[in-house]
Formats: C-alpha cells, structure tokens, sequence
C-alpha cells in the first residue's frame, strides 16, 4: 500500500506528470517552436492601429525566398487566410494585386479585401502599399538578405484598422496572424526546395 500523506498535506504529483505539464506549458507560452521561422517578432499598439517588426530564417537561398514570395497568382494555396489572390496589373513601376480572405484567432474572425500596390526591387526587397480595401492603412516592407545556406526575411508592418476589424483586433491576434502565415510561407519554400519541379504550392490546410 502507498503511504497516506500527512494531515493537511496534499499529494505530490509524479515527476513524469510535472515534466510533462511544464513541457506543455512551455510550448503554449513560447513565441515559437525551435522549427518556427520566426527568430523574433515585436507588436506594438499605438494610438492609429499596430505596428509589427518580424526577422524571420528561410533555409533556402535568396532565388527560393523570392520567388516564393512573388509568386502572387499562387499565394492562395499555402496562405492559411488568403482565399482568392490575382496579379490585377502590371507596370513598370511594380504590380498591382487583390486578396480575399478570412483572419482568424481563436473564436474570432472577420473577412477583408485587400488591392495593394507592390513594388519590387528584385531579390532584395518587396514594398506593399493597400489602396483599397477593409483597413484604413495597410503598408509592409520584406527585406531579403542572404544568410549562409539560406535567407533572413526582415518584415516591417503597419496597419491601421477599421470597421470589424478595428474591434477585432490585438496584438496578440496581428502576432499569431503573422506567424501563422509566415511558417506556411517558409514552409513553401522549404517544399520548393524539396521538389523543385513543382512550383505550384500545395493547397493551405
């Protein structure tokens, strides 16, 4: 028979069952796995909506990246929360294109519609600029620098909501929004590498 404890006292859990839980806890409470990407993200909320600085680590060279991120009438298959995506022009100056989708976290979700012009400078940089759409601003700049075997992605965001979506939205809910999107995003380019026959992405789950 197992010994009775104490008056008063309460029974100590085994030690498998407290690593366990700490294993857990430690997986809930990080900013990312040790697979993710992401190598550090910082939002901030100020006074006109959200501001967000990601550096993230793709281990693929600057091409993969690239073309994976340029890759706008395909983005639909591996963007968790993009729906529909179409380049609507092209100029010299850069592209324009249109996304539909649905952001989700936890129990909350809204809709938008996004047109944004992009501009590129090959291989080393993608600045996009919303000129319609469900946000009162929307501005991003992805900085591509190789890095050993693979690629350092530095993403600057600005986003000034509206509508639902100012209601929705917190910082908790832009910083997994943006990581959620990113990991699948490498993800494609890791597949690329794998399988660089198919460049077509696979569908998002």
């Amino acid at each position: 028979m197992l010994p009775r404890p104490a008056h008063g006292s309460r029974p100590r859990p085994p030690r498998r069952c407290l690593t366990a839980f700490l294993s857990c806890a430690l997986l809930v409470g990080g900013s990312a796995s040790a697979e993710s990407p992401i190598r550090n993200i910082d939002v901030a909320h100020n006074a006109d909506g959200f501001v967000a600085d990601v550096v993230m680590y793709a281990p693929v060279p600057v091409r993969v990246a690239w073309d994976v991120l340029t890759d706008f009438d395909h983005m639909h298959k591996w963007v968790p929360n993009v729906r529909q995506t179409r380049i609507v022009q092209r100029d010299a100056d850069g592209l324009i294109i249109e996304q539909r989708g649905v952001a989700r976290f936890g129990i909350l979700s809204f809709p938008y519609t996004s047109v944004r012009k992009m501009q590129l400078d090959p291989l080393r940089t993608i600045r996009s600029t919303q000129i319609e759409g469900s946000m009162r601003r929307l501005a991003s700049l992805m900085t591509l620098e190789p890095d050993g075997n693979g690629t350092t992605l530095i993403y600057h965001l600005e986003l000034e909501p509206t509508g639902i979506a100012a209601a929705v939205l917190s910082k908790d809910f832009v910083s997994h929004e943006i990581g959620e999107q990113f990991s699948e995003v490498v993800g494609e380019m890791a597949r690329r590498v794998r399988h660089p026959d198919d460049a077509g992405g696979t569908e998002a789950k």
